[in-house]
């Protein structure tokens, strides 16, 4: 053998630049077509070219679609979020739940650690060898792509399998098959130039699942694309992703189980597992409810774009009920939650039973999950665990109540997401009331006369300075009558669903009590009927007279034998004494002092007449000093020697008027007698 040659690195008796092609390198030659053998090294072999391999690529491949088909038989419970009212009682269930994730086995997440998360070569990878002293085979020179078959071309050696080979690991290659051709084969380096993309499928609770191609950036080293990122491209996860569970299956490995529960919380960035050519995501179902964690994940960087918009259906008592299109995150950072879609829908109504809002949601594989929430305990106890967060395609059902709660509705009314008070409200005003008929009612704290149709705020600014109530809108009808029946009057309501519902408003015992609890806040299309009294309590009249949704004044026309005679406003419930004192009282030299007239005009039609002894000493009574009411008549007739003094100037004027021609013509003979 002759000695090395100390200029090159290569040995003696082979010449730079020939190619052994399909030669055997350790002196017996293999049949042509097959790859060669490298004593010392492992075997070479086409990649997944046997049955074998085909099979467990199509395991590979199927055990995410199987997942999938499990889950989607599996019956997905969702946690319910019932509680009781917030006037007492123990919670019947929780907002939260522990993960309670039954994760599948596999090989443990530390086995994809350390050497096995370092780059492995493929098809489309460049590299480039660097033999010491040999330029003829580096720099420029050395630079190769890996091929479809996940093999290189070399010079001497021939084609080399690097398929799933790291870079270390093909350096080492090289180096054991150019050991009989080098003095110091370990000075041969391998560098990577530029990476090929990776393929990776994701599946599961993600909103754009699919197979997605990843570029691998090389600016300064080798950075691998992690699991977050892949979920990012997949559209982020869904709000019903289990990230406790997540299986990631990868070739030659086998299926890992990944938690990034400690990812989200702490950061823990060994969680975020490098991804490798032919990685298969799968983020299963949760099968438990917790909204805390919920609003956490929503913030995360694995919930995809905040800029994405998500369409939503809203159903029931809401005041514009149908489908919507909401940004996930608005301007100002708030994220799409059941309050932001109630917004949205225009604002629930106050025959809304807020206590089971339901939220369907259908996520990637499995059954429906119905959501139950009590917006009761956010209004009430600020739980900001009942407003959950929303994701694309869940339907929000707003229920009717069976019994509404007229409490409840001023403190619903308030709250952000219920139905705008300041738009005006058309309603009916019927019974007894001064002018009954169909009214517009806006929220402005204002007050009200005979001839004001609409409560319009003068100098807020459009501010909101009141709500629309039910005294409110007796006031706009003119007032409540001297027969109304304020301890019965019913608001009628006709909900989203159901019957009309009656709610019996008593508004004696707001005059009594104060209780605002009853005068209830109206609605779009709401009747109010204030009924008639079977029985009228005249020792109520003068606090009647005084309530806010009396009439301001009443009309009074007094006609006949007073001293100023015509129309008069008096305060409502104003007594026949008042009116008469208001037009300065009897003309006494002609007025009947001792009764007058009283003429009414009922609402049915008929007209009531009453004939009413006058005593100024007298108090407020039927028989003798009868409450007035709206548009009464009071006639004042003549004292009988006033109609004789009357009836005796006509007679003598009658007989004046025919006795004068008489008189003149004899006048006329008598001057024409003169001469």
């Amino acid at each position: 053998m002759a000695p090395k040659i100390a200029s090159k690195n290569f040995r003696e008796g082979h010449h730079p630049g020939t190619t052994l092609g399909s030669q055997h390198l350790a002196g017996g030659g293999p049949e042509e077509g097959k790859s060669p053998h490298i004593p010392g090294s492992l075997p070479i072999s086409p990649p997944l070219s046997s049955p074998l391999s085909v099979l467990c690529a199509s395991v590979v491949l199927f055990t995410p679609l199987m997942l999938l088909a499990i889950n989607r038989v599996s019956p997905v419970m969702a946690q319910q979020l019932r509680f009781d009212s917030p006037n007492g009682g123990p919670n019947l269930g929780t907002n939260t739940g522990s993960s309670g994730s039954s994760c599948p086995g596999g090989i443990p997440p530390t086995a994809l650690q350390g050497g096995g998360e370092a780059y492995t070569l493929g098809a489309g990878d460049r590299i480039q060898i660097d033999i010491f002293n040999v330029p003829e085979y580096s720099g420029e020179n050395g630079r190769y792509q890996v091929l479809v078959d996940g093999t290189i071309n070399m010079p001497l050696i021939g084609k080399i399998s690097v398929l799933g080979l790291t870079i270390d690991q093909t350096a080492n290659q090289l180096r054991r098959a150019y050991q009989p051709y080098l003095q110091r084969p370990e000075l041969l380096t391998v560098k990577l130039l530029g990476t090929r993309p990776l393929q990776i499928g994701i599946a599961g609770e993600v909103n754009r699942p699919g197979s997605y191609t990843i570029a691998i950036s090389t600016d300064t080293e080798v950075r691998l694309p992690t699991l977050t990122r892949a979920i990012q491209l997949g559209g982020g996860i869904t709000q019903a992703a289990d990230i406790r569970c997540i299986v990631l299956t990868r070739p030659q490995v086998g299926r890992v189980t990944i938690d990034l529960t400690d990812l989200v919380q702490f950061g823990d960035l060994s969680k975020d597992i490098n991804l490798r050519d032919g990685d298969t995501i799968f983020v299963p179902t949760t099968t438990s409810f917790d909204a805390l964690e919920r609003r956490q994940l929503a913030t995360a960087s694995v919930a995809g774009d905040p800029t994405q918009p998500v369409n939503i259906v809203v159903v029931g008592e809401v005041t514009k009920p149908g489908s919507y299109t909401i940004t996930r995150v608005d301007e100002n950072g708030g994220l799409l939650t059941i309050t932001r879609a109630l917004q949205a829908a225009g604002g629930v109504t106050l025959s809304a039973e807020i206590g089971q809002v339901q939220v369907i949601r259908r996520p990637k594989a499995g059954n429906p999950q119905n959501l139950q929430v009590n917006l009761r305990e956010l209004l009430y106890r600020g739980d900001l665990s009942q407003d959950i967060i929303l994701q694309q395609g869940d339907t929000i059902l707003v229920p009717t109540a069976a019994n509404p709660n007229p409490a409840e509705a001023t403190i619903l009314a308030t709250a952000n997401f219920a139905a705008d008070t300041s738009k005006p409200l058309n309603i009916a005003v019927v019974g007894e009331v001064n002018r009954p008929g169909t009214y517009t009612v806006a929220g402005a704290d204002v007050t009200a006369t005979l001839t004001q149709e609409n409560l319009t705020a003068p100098n807020t600014q459009g501010a909101i300075t009141g709500l629309p109530t039910v005294t409110r809108a007796i006031k706009i009808a003119g007032g409540i009558t001297a027969e109304a029946d304020i301890r019965e009057i019913q608001v009628r309501r006709q909900p989203k669903s159901g019957p009309v519902q009656t709610i019996t408003v008593n508004l004696w015992e707001l005059l009594e009590t104060g209780d605002l609890s009853r005068d209830i806040i109206l609605q779009q299309g709401d009747t109010i009927s204030v009924p008639t009294a079977t029985t009228i309590d005249l020792a109520e009249a003068p606090q009647l007279a005084t309530a806010s949704f009396s009439p301001n004044s009443i009309s009074i026309n007094v006609v006949g034998q007073v001293v100023r005679p015509g129309v008069v406003q008096l305060p409502p419930n104003s007594s026949l004494n008042q009116a008469l004192l208001s037009v300065g009282g009897f003309d006494d030299s002609r007025a009947e002092t001792k009764e007058v007239e009283l003429i009414r005009l009922n609402p049915n039609g008929t007209v009531f007449r009453q004939v009413v002894p006058v005593d100024f000493a007298q108090g407020l009574d039927e028989e003798t000093n009868p409450t007035l009411r709206h548009n009464d008549v009071i006639v004042v007739n003549r004292s009988g020697l006033t109609r004789t003094r009357d009836t005796l100037g006509k007679v003598g004027g009658a007989i004046g008027a025919v006795a004068n021609p008489i008189f003149s013509l004899f006048g006329f003979i008598r001057f024409f007698s003169i001469f």
